[in-house]
């Protein structure tokens, strides 16, 4: 009720201010090489800078009004269950020094100090600390209902209100002890990466608002799902981040938080208001266009010989896949590098930070995404997507040790064809059987480990894709002749040592010695192995990126 109430005088008011969020910049990166002038490389270095603006063109009076913040009604959709922590701070809940809960059940709070109460923005009573020389806090005990691993849905949901500039770490609310899995909402000033709202713990700290917005009340919603932070200020989602283990023995603590493993010691004061604290066992509908929304699940493979393997997988739908019945969609499916193996389901969206390529792909709303993770093998050639054990027990042929991989030489028929990769082959297929796929589109693509098994799988299956952008991988040069008629942007560093840049190189040559002009190459002088960033802020000649430049190919063409 007080949401609904709060929401009628969200639009009532004629006069609202939204908090700012300030953003990072891309770092200046080398001009590429490309091989023909159709594709040339036109990457364009942008920097920018992060930015804060104030709500408020000039100093309130404490005695103001508060203002209320704009809400985005497209923000993250509570279901039907009640939240298992509920804080009205409404007079009938409160009794002596204990707040109730207002669901039941515990996780009743203990006050310290002597907060006051004031107007809430949902109609009713908030609390306000830091308004006196007394250090206000609440404290909640440990609770295991309040710990969450990474495969847990969660969502804290809450309105707050600044009162004055940060001085410090100021806790908004804080569940656990200080150096071990904790998280929660504070005011970040040592940096200025972090300086404003911040949710995080001893795992990171990631800005959701600016904290220059004084008194003025917004709304911070954080869902955790699927592998993923959602964070959100006023509806809108303002960060987001792969998930981590919040689990502590500590308390919670609301106005302040833990300096020490001691449950009755707090530090940092905030210096404001919070009103309608939940958090929930499970995860707001997040609506944004963005691949950390991907749905979760697995697929089981078993090969010829009775192997198995069961491979987590991520698929993002475009928005209106649900709606659009008759309409068939085009699919990218992502191999990722060795360094996101796994089982979290989640590292395989990432690499080292955001994938570019998948985040715009999901930006644009009108292309499946389809991401599966597979474990590390220790060069074994059984899970990995390519066979790239050194015969060294434990050594890859792409460590440094083993000199790095170059292009892969032999007949495709003889080399091991991982139970990894043919599980994903599977998976493919299966996929595209029981979902509305436009089979003249199918793409691929696949950075490091995930690049070479790009350049395998469209060499074992060159029937099924339209078009592949594979990203510092070694192909098999032997099938260039079964690629001529799929469309290829390949990207390598000049300098990388772990797949050398012939395992691109050789390629190009390869297929154009067959008679292939459909295979584009970029290189990078001075890069590295670490070129995804590079590659997916990369432009051909006619201003595309890879992201853009996939979406146009299909087989018909």
């Amino acid at each position: 009720m007080k949401r609904v109430i709060s929401l009628l005088i969200v639009l009532a008011m004629t006069i609202l201010a939204v908090a700012a969020c300030g953003g990072g910049g891309d770092a200046t990166t080398t001009a590429p090489i490309t091989t023909d002038t159709t594709t040339a490389a036109a990457t364009t270095a942008v920097t920018t800078k992060a930015t804060e603006a104030t709500t408020l063109a000039t100093t309130v009076k404490t005695t103001a009004a508060p203002k209320v913040a704009d809400i985005d009604p497209t923000g993250p959709v509570q279901g039907d269950k009640d939240p298992i922590l509920h804080l009205d701070f409404e007079p009938e809940n409160i009794e002596g020094n204990v707040i109730k809960n207002v669901v039941g059940g515990g996780l009743d709070a203990t006050v310290t100090g002597n907060p006051e109460y004031m107007t809430s923005p949902t109609g009713g009573s908030a609390i306000r600390f830091g308004t006196t020389n007394v250090f206000d806090f609440l404290t909640i005990a440990n609770d295991e209902r309040l710990n969450f691993t990474t495969s847990d849905e969660f969502t804290v949901d809450f309105w707050y209100m600044l009162d004055k500039d940060a001085s410090g770490w100021e806790n908004l609310f804080s569940k656990g002890s200080q150096n071990n899995g904790w998280y929660g909402v504070w005011l970040g000033t040592n940096d200025s990466a972090n300086q404003g709202v911040c949710w995080g713990g001893d795992t990171g700290n990631y800005k959701i608002g600016s904290i220059y917005s004084k008194y003025v009340w917004h709304h911070i919603t954080v869902v955790h799902k699927n592998g993923a932070l959602f964070m959100y200020l006023d509806g809108k989602l303002v960060n987001e981040t792969s998930s981590k283990n919040y689990t502590s023995a500590g308390p919670m603590y609301i106005g302040g938080r833990n300096s020490s493993d001691a449950a009755d010691i707090a530090t940092a004061q905030f210096n404001g208001a919070i009103d309608d604290f939940k958090i929930y066992d499970y995860a707001f509908e997040v609506t944004a266009k963005s691949i950390h929304a991907a749905d979760a699940g697995s697929f089981t493979y078993t090969d010829k010989d009775g192997k198995s393997i069961t491979l987590p997988y991520r698929v993002y739908f475009p928005t209106d896949y649900k709606e659009n019945t008759d309409k068939e969609y085009p699919v990218l499916f992502f191999l990722h590098g060795h360094g996101e193996c796994g089982t979290d389901n989640a590292k395989q969206l990432q690499v080292f930070g955001a994938n570019k390529l998948l985040d715009d792909i999901a930006e644009m709303d009108n292309c499946i995404i389809l991401a599966p993770q597979t474990t590390c093998d220790g060069a074994t050639n059984v899970t990995e997507w390519v066979a790239s054990g050194s015969g060294t027990p434990g050594v890859h042929q792409w460590d440094s040790s083993a000199g790095g991989l170059h292009s892969r030489k032999g007949a495709l028929e003889e080399i091991t064809y991982t139970l990894g990769l043919q599980a994903a082959e599977a998976l493919l297929v299966d996929f595209i059987e029981k979902n509305r796929v436009d089979e003249n589109r199918i793409y691929i693509g696949g950075i490091s480990m995930g690049g070479c098994g790009t350049w395998e799988l469209i060499a074992r299956r060159p029937d099924l894709f339209a078009a592949a952008v594979p990203v510092c991988g070694a192909g098999i040069v032997s099938s260039a002749k079964d690629l001529v008629n799929i469309d290829i942007w390949t990207f390598h560093g000049l300098t990388d040592p772990t797949v050398w840049p012939d395992g691109s190189k050789d390629m190009e040559a390869a297929i154009k010695a067959e008679g292939g002009t459909k295979i584009h190459a970029t290189y990078f002088p001075g890069v590295g192995h670490s070129v995804w960033n590079n590659a997916y802020n990369a432009k051909n000649a006619d201003g595309l990126t890879a992201a853009q430049w996939l979406l146009q190919q299909t087989k018909a063409d």
